[in-house]
């Protein structure tokens, strides 16, 4: 005989309702920050019921905001491989992830720039689950960088250090194309890290020439 786990007493959520909190935190996280970003505007952003945020994340907001931020761990990832996968040349494959971000900038009318930035700046090292969230997504978005530059037959020996400078560069840039309402900062940075990248290329033709 098969035992009853489920207490009847609790709504068993929607299917949906943890992918959409999460989706809506993401947006607001991006656009506000987390201290900006209020758990009762999550939930009424989502359009999930409210029981169900409490049954999903106990947590409350910083779980939630933990979630979202695992989630762009994954996306940006899949995001800077992808690019790589489709571009013969580390050119072609800075330009087209520039330009996913730069279509996303003017899409969102300058409010959306990096998916975890915003949330970085006003909660490290203040939260220590957060923290480590952050610290993960970013580790996990440099080593796509140090794959694909490894593809582009960038020396070991510089694709570390070369991963965190175009890292850092195209989050500064995704800061100043807010300010400025303009993605000019990301294109001129796509510009000087394809020059500083391609002295490294040993692949012949992988400079675009």
């Amino acid at each position: 005989m098969r035992l009853r786990t489920e207490n009847p007493a609790v709504p068993r959520p929607r299917s949906d309702s943890r992918d959409k909190i999460v989706e809506a935190a993401r947006v607001l996280l991006r656009r506000q920050g987390y201290h900006g970003s209020g758990l009762a505007q999550i939930i009424e952003s989502s359009g999930a019921p409210r029981g169900s945020v409490y049954f999903l994340f106990p947590g409350g907001k910083e779980e939630i905001a933990v979630a979202a931020v695992e989630v762009s761990a994954r996306t940006i990832p899949e995001l800077i491989t992808a690019a790589q996968q489709e571009s013969a040349t580390l050119r072609e494959w800075i330009d087209s992830v520039v330009a996913h971000f730069a279509a996303e900038l003017t899409e969102s009318q300058f409010t959306d720039g990096c998916p975890i930035t915003t949330m970085a700046l006003d909660t490290a090292p203040a939260s220590h689950v957060l923290t480590a969230a952050l610290r993960g997504a970013y580790d996990a978005w440099l080593a796509a960088v140090a794959a694909a530059l490894h593809a582009y037959s960038v020396p070991g020996a510089v694709v570390p250090g070369l991963a965190v400078t175009m890292l850092a560069s195209l989050e500064g840039a995704l800061v100043l194309c807010r300010v400025q309402q303009s993605v000019q900062p990301l294109h001129d940075v796509a510009a000087q890290l394809t020059t500083l990248a391609e002295t490294h290329c040993l692949r012949p033709g992988s400079n675009g020439t």
